[in-house]
């Protein structure tokens, strides 16, 4: 069940990557390591280099002070609402890159929204310069990246037995101490999950920074674009490549235990407790003497925020859901606008800009490409997901942390290194800038995405199901059939959508492999940002919006008759 997966991904991931490293000791004929050293003392790649370490640093610490509360006041809501706010954090992610770099452009420009309202109220007398700098990149990356810190923290935290907390209540803690020693320390997996995430996602973005900064504001990933697609400097663009793999590779086996929480295990909070004993968790000794020190200053503050701590939770909550969807909302708009050129709010509505989208074969040739390329390569993802899922939860195949850890991984890995990989790979069998490269390029993005959709849904199934089908006579293949394909629909239809998504997104990948006649509709939205910042990107995104909505609409059907199904299932 592993062969499929593992055969595509040892072909058209690994043996590009390791290539790509090989590729980085050799000039010309010789193996050397003269392309590092010239690479290392160049004084604009140390600049790049750092500067790219540090915004990273700043916006996974920035995401984690805004999405702990958010996280932790979504612990505590239950039922539809929790399942509405979910959404609500969810659709920023489940949104192009692109799109939401195009709407913050709209509002933090010199005669955007944010200017525009400062200089109506009269709080200021000339715009402010908030865009093409690095305070407009560190506004969009954060936006971007929030959702990636809010899932693994809100999936720790409700983890974690609510009861102790109100055993350090009944113990004499106020709610603030009581969340500090009782509470935060359990979630320490989801903190560190999360940082890893949005810390390693940072180190290789592109689109943000190269659309909201400014010329002094370049990253790594943009300097390896500009190496291949306008110096043609090949070798020092794989030697930084093979650099800034060699940092995630680090990372994910450092944290590999914190990115694999879905093979299985039972990571409860119960289950810690009764394996170590105790369901808290001391903090270092250093940083409880530091509490001793100044724990009366501590039990006053910790007093006063008690308090005020529901308003506070409250009001972080609403102005994080505000920054996460305000972008969202303020595209449809100007897919409507008469106006000829980008201004918001628009001087009045038409559908010009939509009518210009349906006569401008351009933009069509573009989005039937995408379409083409990004459904085949979602159902290939989902078709080699489903059986590899099957043998990580239910046979328990051995390594299997290993093996979840290598399939998901090109979710955190720059996808300006796996670009440049597949670049020369696919050069070489013939394939680059054809449909085929593309297909191929997109299912290895879409694979983790509907293996953790599929792990999630086979974990959540009743496997006395299948096991009671085999006992009355079906073999395993048959009861995986007939019982758990049926059940799993909703999953498999999530997969689908999340790997058709992730490779619609994509902008990197179809500039490095893209051709004359393969050119993706994001690669034709980018270049359509870069040169006039025309209306015509809503016209896609309400489209892609309209779609987004019937493939939830679908989901939710399909939800609802699955439960039903089980029943049935129970019954009989």
């Amino acid at each position: 069940m592993l062969g499929p997966v593992l055969l595509f991904v040892a072909a058209f991931y690994l043996v590009p990557l390791v290539q790509l490293f090989g590729g980085s000791f050799r000039v010309g004929d010789e193996w050397t390591l003269d392309g590092y050293r010239q690479t290392l003392s160049q004084a604009a790649f140390v600049r790049i280099f750092f500067r790219t370490l540090t915004l990273s640093i700043i916006v996974t610490i920035i995401c984690l002070l805004i999405g702990y509360p958010l996280a932790y006041q979504l612990s505590k809501v239950k039922g539809r609402a929790a399942a509405i706010l979910l959404l609500l954090v969810s659709l920023p992610y489940m949104t192009s890159v692109l799109i939401r770099t195009y709407a913050w452009v709209i509002i933090l420009a010199p005669n955007g929204v944010v200017n525009k309202t400062l200089l109506g109220a009269g709080l200021i007398q000339d715009p402010l310069d908030l865009v093409f700098n690095t305070f407009g990149v560190y506004v969009g990356m954060v936006q971007i990246q929030l959702p990636l810190m809010v899932f693994p923290l809100y999936a720790a935290m409700m983890r974690v037995d609510r009861s102790l907390i109100d055993a350090a209540a009944n113990l004499g803690s106020n709610p603030v101490s009581a969340f500090l020693h009782a509470f935060a320390p359990l979630t320490a997996p989801g903190i560190v999950s999360g940082c890893t995430l949005v810390f390693l996602s940072c180190l290789g973005f592109y689109v943000t920074p190269a659309l909201l900064g400014g010329a002094g504001d370049y990253m790594l990933a943009q300097g390896i674009t500009v190496r291949v697609t306008a110096l043609a400097d090949f070798v020092g663009a794989t030697t930084q490549s093979v650099i800034l793999l060699s940092i995630v590779i680090a990372m994910l086996i450092i944290f590999r235990s914190t990115l694999a929480p879905d093979t299985g295990e039972d990571r409860s909070t119960k289950k810690l407790a009764a394996k170590n004993g105790t369901g808290l968790t001391r903090y270092p000794d250093a940083l409880e003497s530091l509490r001793c020190r100044i724990h009366p200053f501590a039990r006053s503050l910790s007093e006063a925020l008690a308090v005020i701590r529901t308003p506070l939770l409250w009001a972080t909550t609403v102005l994080a859901f505000v920054f996460l969807l305000v972008p969202l909302l303020v595209i449809f708009p100007l897919a409507f606008s008469s106006a000829s050129y980008l201004t918001f709010p628009p001087p009045g509505y038409s559908l010009r800009w939509f009518n210009t989208f349906i006569s401008n074969d351009i933009w069509l040739r573009a989005a039937w490409f995408s379409i083409q390329t990004c459904l085949l390569a979602s159902l290939f993802a989902v078709a080699l997901s489903v059986p590899a899922a099957y043998a990580i939860v239910r046979q328990r195949a051995p390594a299997r942390i290993a093996i979840y850890i290598l399939l998901i991984s090109p979710i955190v890995l720059p996808h300006v290194v796996l670009a440049l990989g597949l670049y020369f790979f696919l050069g070489k069998i013939g394939l680059l800038g054809t449909k085929a490269g593309f297909v191929i390029a997109y299912t290895v993005v879409g694979i983790p995405y509907a293996l953790i959709a599929i792990v999630g849904g086979l974990r959540q199934l009743d496997a006395s199901l299948e096991r009671a089908a085999q006992s009355l006579g079906a073999t395993p293949i048959t009861a995986f059939r007939t019982v758990t394909l049926p059940l799993l629909l909703p999953s498999l239809l999530s997969a689908i959508f999340f790997s058709f998504i992730m490779a619609f997104d994509d902008v990197i990948l179809g500039l490095f492999l893209g051709g004359p006649s393969s050119v993706p509709l994001s690669v034709r939205m980018w270049e359509d940002i870069k040169q006039e910042i025309s209306p015509q990107v809503s016209v896609v995104a309400v489209i892609f919006f309209a779609a987004l909505a019937a493939a939830y609409l679908v989901h939710q059907l399909l939800s609802l008759r699955t439960p039903a199904v089980g029943n049935t299932l129970k019954d009989d």
